[in-house]
């Protein structure tokens, strides 16, 4: 009992046999191999052919008469108690004469083709606890990745013959491609100097030219197929012919080998490994407790424990010490990695080859195809696109991104802010993607100037800001937008306003009513602009004026202005105001101003006094009040000789409709308030609701419930809508209609208070 314990305490050695064709005696190989090893060390030896075809080769020769498969055991545990399954497995594998075992997939192709690498697992890995366990993978077998990712030692097994060399070729690019662990892989030529064969030094620098060397020529021997026929194995038979005296090299190899700790989940998904886990690690693990078996604790990982071994010290060193290689590898063949390049399949393609080539070289790195997989996405993504923010950037879901500090990265998905796992490695790091991003624009960031708007090639809004203003280390901001602009049909799958509300905007816009749009920071202003000024019609002259140029129109006319930031001297600026005055001298049919946020609000006034009805822009304020008097004091900005009062009438004069958009608690956006301006009285802007979003209570998912209505007021322009043919019915103003008090609260139905007369503000 106790040697038992001291044999499971050693980790177990994977050999996995592989061919580019059939032909190349990998079976014979792996029989051959697998009884020389179980004559040297005392663990026993199993052998897995993972054959699609179910043939019982292996079975022949060892002289194991229905040796138990997989699919036996899947049998079993359909009817027994899934914790037995480890005394199954000790029990009833067949066995030799010699110590070596079989355990096939199936004994039919049907049964084998229901195998898969989720059910094989748990099986492989309970009984590596036990034997060293010998592959035999079938050249067309798919769960050949599995084999590779789990194997300390994969054997390539070839002919000296053309079709194998070839196939050998497009294999191997797969496999880096597929980041399989390549320096696992050891070549065996096989057969070498069989009559007909390429040259042996033909074959050798074939295979250095794929990065790999051959560990073992094996000569051509009449003898084997005269033992194959007479159901021997060679190393029994003949142990000391020629193809022997080369397979003890390999056995060697072997012998010196040390086994890494398996990654037995690599060629699963997180998906099928978290249901495996649940359906058959767990009961697996227990059984063999109960059994008195030492428990694998790396079995029962999760997927947070994965992630978790990628942040170990060696990850982000090694990723350092990769990347200066990888530059200067780029250097010495002289390619640049421009903005444009970088964004290239090409450019991609060729540096990720060079990353999977020098950790090729890398000495004794115990990393599964998976972590490979993420390190060499994450260095490409360092040195061609953003570092970490690159995944987010990729995820659509993802509205906004703000680098907090270089371990902190929140995102804002589906109205939502969280923390996410992605970091940087220090505030350098952070520095470098800013530079990234601004250089291109011809834009700096340094200590003199610290601070920096600029867009993406995507169109992203970006916002950074370093020492010595971000006292807490470099910030960076990137508001993204969704490539298709939305429509009527997605506000109103998001419930951000009723079909009722949408269509009597989309009515204000084609008889031509200034629109203002308000609300607070990430409310959605400029997104709902966009579908506003999709209204429009196609016969005129749309002219956008914006900071950062993020309106996404359909129209044919259209053209799209932005403003330009002082250079590095402090000249050159072209501002919003200058840009809204230019483009009154365009011949615009509709102004659309992405945001009023200063002087320029003066101009805007005035061009939507001066002919230019029907324009539209974008103000932060929290109520359509507040954007009023918003609006009040950037017209004061602009010129402080104009009285208060002169201001209120150019306002009350040219603004028509007020679009208030709110966020809520979580995390949609809605439109709360359609408001109507109309003329001064006493002085004040004069303003009546016509509809309003009324919230009724939170839901048990934290979802906020209410509903949008008309308030019962008509606006004072009903008239034109008939008159311009676009008419609209009174019921939309009247229809299920809710009153407010004095003090602005609902009066819902349920409610038996009388309701106040409209409320004029």
């Amino acid at each position: 009992m106790a040697d038992e314990q001291l044999e499971q305490k050693n980790e177990a050695k994977i050999i996995a046999l592989a061919s580019p064709k059939e032909g190349a005696g990998k079976t014979t190989l792996t029989l051959n191999l697998a009884l020389g090893w179980a004559g040297i060390q005392k663990r026993p030896v199993l052998i897995v052919p993972l054959d699609p075809l179910a043939r019982q080769e292996h079975s022949f020769y060892l002289d194991i008469r229905k040796p138990v498969s997989v699919a036996d055991i899947l049998h079993t545990l359909g009817n027994t108690n899934i914790a037995v399954v480890g005394g199954l497995l000790r029990g009833k594998i067949a066995m030799s004469q010699w110590g070596v075992g079989v355990l096939p997939l199936g004994n039919t192709r049907a049964q084998v083709a229901s195998i898969s690498p989720k059910i094989l697992i748990p099986i492989l890995s309970r009984l590596s606890q036990t034997f060293d366990i010998f592959l035999d993978i079938d050249s067309s077998f798919p769960m050949q990745a599995f084999a590779f990712d789990i194997a300390d030692k994969i054997f390539w097994v070839s002919n000296a013959t053309r079709t194998h060399l070839n196939s050998t070729v497009q294999l191997f690019n797969d496999y880096k491609e597929q980041h399989y662990p390549m320096d696992r892989v050891s070549v065996i030529c096989n057969q070498y100097d069989m009559p007909g064969s390429i040259a042996y030094e033909e074959v050798e620098k074939f295979y250095n030219s794929l990065g790999r060397d051959i560990d073992v020529f094996l000569p051509w021997d009449e003898s084997i197929m005269a033992t194959s026929n007479r159901k021997e194995v060679e190393i029994i038979a003949n142990p000391q012919s020629e193809w022997i005296k080369g397979l003890r090299l390999v056995l060697a190899k072997i012998r010196d080998l040390t086994p890494a700790p398996k990654d037995w989940h690599a060629s699963v998904s997180d998906e099928e490994f978290t249901q495996a886990a649940k359906e058959i690690w767990a009961p697996i693990v227990a059984g063999g407790a109960a059994a008195g078996a030492a428990p694998e604790s790396h079995l029962a990982m999760d997927v947070e424990d994965e992630a978790s071994k990628t942040k170990l010290s060696f990850w982000d060193d090694l990723k350092q010490k990769i990347h200066k290689e990888v530059v200067r590898t780029l250097e010495i063949e002289r390619i640049v990695i421009s903005d444009e390049s970088s964004a290239s399949a090409q450019t991609r393609k060729r540096v990720a080859a060079i990353v999977d080539d020098i950790l090729q070289k890398q000495p004794n790195l115990q990393f599964s195809r998976d972590q490979r997989t993420r390190f060499a996405s994450e260095l490409l993504d360092e040195i061609l696109g953003l570092g970490p923010l690159e995944t987010l950037m990729r995820d659509t879901s993802v509205t906004e991104i703000m680098v907090n500090a270089f371990d902190k990265i929140f995102i804002e998905q589906k109205g939502k802010l969280t923390l996410t796992k992605y970091k940087f490695r220090n505030n350098d790091q952070v520095v470098q993607v800013i530079k990234r991003i601004v250089s291109p624009l011809g834009r700096r960031i340094d200590e003199s100037v610290p601070l920096v708007d600029a867009r993406l090639k995507d169109g992203s809004r970006v916002n950074a800001i370093i020492a010595p203003l971000a006292v807490s280390g470099p910030t960076l901001t990137i508001r993204r937008f969704s490539q298709k602009p939305f429509g009527p049909e997605d506000y109103f799958r998001f419930g951000t306003i009723s079909p009722e509300c949408m269509e009597f905007l989309q009515k204000c816009v084609k008889i031509r009513k200034n629109i203002i749009v308000c609300g607070g920071t990430g409310t959605g202003k400029t997104t709902f602009l966009n579908a506003l000024s999709g209204y429009i019609a196609n016969d005129e002259r749309i002219i956008t004026v914006e900071d950062t140029a993020e309106l996404r129109l359909q129209q044919p006319h259209w053209v799209s202005l932005e403003s330009r930031p002082p250079n590095v001297e402090g000249k050159g600026a072209i501002t919003i105001q200058d840009l809204v005055k230019n483009c009154l001298r365009m011949r615009p049919d509709r102004i659309v101003v992405g945001e009023c946020r200063g002087a320029e609000a003066l101009d805007m006034l005035q061009a939507m006094n001066t002919g230019h009805e029907g324009s539209l822009t974008t103000i932060h304020a929290n109520t359509p009040r507040d954007g009023l008097s918003r609006l009040e004091a950037m017209c004061m900005q602009a010129s402080g000789d104009l009285p208060i009062f002169a201001i209120r009438e150019m306002i009350s004069s040219a603004v028509n409709m007020i679009v208030q958009l709110s966020r809520f608690s979580d995390g949609s956006r809605k439109v709360t308030y359609i408001t109507e301006m109309h003329g001064q009285k006493d002085g004040e802007i004069q303003s009546t609701d016509l509809f309003r979003y009324v919230q009724t209570g939170v839901d048990e998912n934290g979802k906020v419930q209410g509903m949008f209505a008309p308030t019962g007021n008509l606006p004072t322009f009903f008239n034109e809508f008939k008159a311009k043919g676009v008419p609209v019915p009174e019921d939309v103003f009247l229809k299920g209609a809710i009153k407010f008090d004095e003090e602005d609260n609902p009066i819902l139905p349920n409610q038996n208070t009388p309701p106040a007369p409209p409320v004029v503000k």
